[in-house]
């Protein structure tokens, strides 16, 4: 992008910890137009931009229209490589629906770009990558910026929602040797091995940093009295569902795994009907949500399905080779 090419009343900088309240009203103006439900409230904002390993000045783009955030651009490049030995970047990013058809995206999605060769080379010196972008729901304005530069769709993911109290879950049979309870604060670094394990073989998943992880685990959206994990005599996590809420009435179940070694035996159905029977006993929420990979191996649509989720959207992921 060169000066001369941007419409004059636009500046391109990059965002600032400060940007937080006027980021938080762009994404979730953002969600609406594009009708995907998602919201964001401005403290998850402050984190999103606080992000570890997030350097805003190397890896951000702000557009703005005066002293007004009309677009933005990120680079996430994950700090381990995926299972095939590859850097994987996401891309967020969005231009306000009012200030849209005016080439604006193009220009952060090129610059986004650029910049992902470079912190990809920086930080997996040698290292094939790739770039993922979010393309939405069916229809959406950034499909044809994506193609038109290269992105294929490689990944679709579903939306479930499953209501509440709906259908009741009955208890799980007792399962030899397995204790299902709340996670506690000393579990993080037993969950995040977990984690790690559980989604070592599923599609284009690279292992957070511990210093990532821990920011997670304490976002001011966790919920962790409705979060589930399944332990071992030896106190180790075989399964687990961390629970957040983003918006009322609705649960949300950020992560679901199960360890390889112990699949088959009901336990992962035993982590998330727990949940369940707790969200649905509390009376605060309607819905419960969660995302699943479309393409899964492991059989979690089919698991979702039996405790009574329902395809509510699908958004598809796209991506580029670096």
């Amino acid at each position: 992008m060169t000066a001369t090419s941007r419409p004059a009343h636009l500046t391109w900088d990059t965002l600032r910890l400060d940007d937080a309240e006027q980021l938080c009203s762009l994404m979730n103006d953002i969600g609406e137009a594009d009708g995907t439900g998602e919201i964001i409230s401005l403290e998850s904002t402050r984190e999103f931009l606080g992000t570890p390993g997030t350097d805003l000045a190397r890896g951000s783009i702000a557009v703005r229209e005066g002293d007004r955030l009309v677009g933005y651009g990120c680079v996430d490049v994950a700090a381990q490589p995926d299972r095939e030995g590859r850097a994987r970047c996401r891309l967020p990013g969005g231009v306000h629906p009012s200030r849209r058809h005016r080439g604006i995206g193009g220009r952060i999605l090129d610059a986004q770009q650029g910049i992902a060769e470079r912190l990809a080379a920086s930080e997996h010196p040698g290292r094939a990558g790739h770039m993922h972008v979010g393309g939405g729901l069916e229809g959406s304005d950034v499909r044809p910026l994506l193609t038109a530069r290269g992105f294929a769709p490689v990944r679709s993911f579903l939306e479930m929602l499953r209501g509440l109290p709906g259908e009741q879950v009955p208890p799980s049979p007792p399962i030899a040797g397995i204790e299902l309870r709340a996670p506690g604060d000393a579990d993080s670094e037993s969950v995040h091995a977990a984690h790690v394990a559980a989604f070592a073989d599923h599609w284009g998943s690279a292992p957070s940093s511990p210093e990532r992880w821990a920011h997670m685990w304490s976002a001011s959206t966790r919920r962790p009295e409705f979060s589930s994990v399944a332990v071992d005599g030896s106190g180790r996590v075989l399964a687990y569902v961390m629970t957040d809420v983003w918006e009322d009435r609705r649960l949300y179940i950020a992560l679901v795994g199960t360890r390889p070694e112990a699949r088959g035996r009901g336990i992962g159905t035993a982590v998330l009907a727990r949940t369940l029977r707790l969200a649905a006993a509390a009376g605060e929420f309607d819905e419960v949500q969660l995302e699943v990979d479309g393409e899964s191996l492991t059989g979690a649509t089919r698991l979702y399905a039996r405790l009574g989720f329902v395809k509510d959207k699908q958004f598809t992921l796209y991506s580029k080779d670096l």
